[in-house]
């Protein structure tokens, strides 16, 4: 079967579901990822233009790393992401070839604006798209924890996998711990929510179509 992660921008995946996307790989799914936005704006005082090179090599290292067969940049503007006509049909047209089983993206309630247009593209483009079996559309969390889920994926065997592709995007983990912070929320993921299961997990909301 198929999965399509969409990510607002390069590190999302890795933080979000990174434990989950490995797992899923090792059990035989092929995994593809969009990156919405080349996340030119989190350059740190590099140009727009530089840092849009140096966060897709470091999305297509972390793809290595998990072992994605498959990852596509569709360049929207970082911070200005929106759920519009362009973007809900080229959506629809990748459900249409790619045929994915389950999606995972960022969930709506998310604070960065960009993830919850992220959201709102697939809300909007899986009920009008032409597969005979929709996907089930499960929602991560990256910036805000989620209040309630409905998925609990333990992800222990392959919470090392996971740091090192968010440590894979070097450009932000060099300013903001983004490896220390994701997988202690999945550690209290893991303490709280994941019984029987092992000392990490991620969780996820089902998206409502």
């Amino acid at each position: 079967m198929n999965i399509l992660v969409v990510a607002p921008h390069p590190d999302d995946e890795a933080i979000g579901c990174g434990g989950t996307i490995c797992k899923h790989i090792a059990e035989g799914y092929t995994v593809n990822v969009i990156f919405l936005t080349s996340g030119e704006k989190g350059g740190h005082g590099k140009s727009e233009e530089e840092t849009i090179l140096i966060r897709e090599e470091e999305a297509k290292n972390a793809a290595a790393i998990l072992g994605i067969q498959h990852i596509e940049f569709w360049k929207q503007p970082d911070g200005s992401c929106k759920a519009n006509k362009h973007n809900v049909e080229r959506m629809m047209k990748k459900l249409k070839t790619f045929k994915p089983s389950f999606i995972f993206v960022t969930h709506d309630n998310e604070q960065h604006p960009d993830h919850k247009a992220a959201a709102q593209i697939i809300k909007k483009s899986v009920p009008l798209s032409t597969l005979k079996k929709k996907p089930v559309v499960y929602m991560y969390e990256v910036w805000t924890p989620l209040s309630s889920m409905d998925h609990i994926v333990d992800i222990s065997d392959y919470v090392e996998a996971k740091k090192w592709a968010i440590l894979a995007h070097r450009s932000q983990c060099d300013v903001l711990k983004f490896h220390e912070s994701a997988l202690a929320l999945n550690r209290y993921r893991g303490e709280m929510h994941s019984w029987p299961g092992g000392d990490y997990a991620e969780v996820f909301k089902l998206m409502k179509l």
